[in-house]
């Protein structure tokens, strides 16, 4: 008889614990309710967008000889192929000197 008070008594503390232990979990989850319906304010700063853009020019040496078109002279001929001969003797300016 003795063994069987014991089991009723440890049946009887289960279903306590575990009571007391859903109330308090269920009591838990409703301060987590009201704390989740509080409205949070958040302030975020200002962005700044910046672009960077590329522009690839491509400038024409039509002759070859390394003077681009727009600030050479002749710009269809490449410059070894001008001869100059100021004093008109016959024979290149640049080899006289």
């Amino acid at each position: 008889m003795k063994k069987d008070k014991i089991k009723w008594l440890r049946i009887i503390l289960m279903i306590v614990f575990f009571v007391v232990g859903n109330l308090a979990v269920k009591a838990e989850d409703e301060d987590k309710r009201y704390e989740s319906n509080e409205a949070d304010s958040v302030l975020i700063a200002q962005t700044t967008t910046t672009s960077k853009s590329v522009e690839t020019v491509i400038l024409k040496d039509g002759d070859g000889d390394g003077i681009l078109d727009k600030d050479d002279v002749h710009p269809a001929i490449a410059e070894i192929y001008i001869v100059k001969d100021d004093n008109k003797n016959g024979i290149v300016d640049n080899f006289e000197k």
